[in-house]
């Protein structure tokens, strides 16, 4: 009698996680500009809203070989989760706008980096900005 393993997964979120390997940046550190080889990442802020979201507003001066773009939040600098990703269409020599709404705000101080995947799977992270909500 052959014994067969079943294993239901149910109502499960997996993320992905990381403790912080950026540069530290400075609490109530708005308006990041993060550049590498392959990105340029202008003016990244964090803004809370009315109704307890964060808006993660930045542009990307340029992309080449960037393949993924997540959003990382965290309520401490130690460890950051993936919330949301944004899909690259591809090299990019001007100007994109990116934006992403964060409405599971965990912490009355939030902080939000930027993960980047290269076309080789590679990983690369911005700075982190902190963001006050009330």
């Amino acid at each position: 009698m052959k014994k067969f393993l079943v294993i239901i997964l149910t109502g499960i979120s997996l993320v992905s996680c990381t403790k912080n390997v950026s540069t530290p940046t400075g609490a109530a550190n708005q308006n990041v500009f993060y550049k590498d080889a392959d990105i340029t990442v202008e003016n990244m802020v964090a803004v809370p809203t009315a109704t307890s979201t964060v808006t993660i507003n930045f542009s990307t001066a340029f992309e080449n070989n960037i393949s993924r773009i997540e959003l990382m939040s965290s309520t401490s600098v130690n460890t950051f989760c993936t919330t949301q990703a944004a899909e690259v269409t591809g090299n990019s020599f001007s100007k994109k706008n990116y934006s992403f709404n964060d409405s599971n705000v965990k912490s009355s101080t939030m902080f939000y980096m930027l993960r980047f995947k290269d076309n080789s799977g590679n990983w690369s992270y911005s700075p982190y900005v902190t963001v006050k909500v009330n």
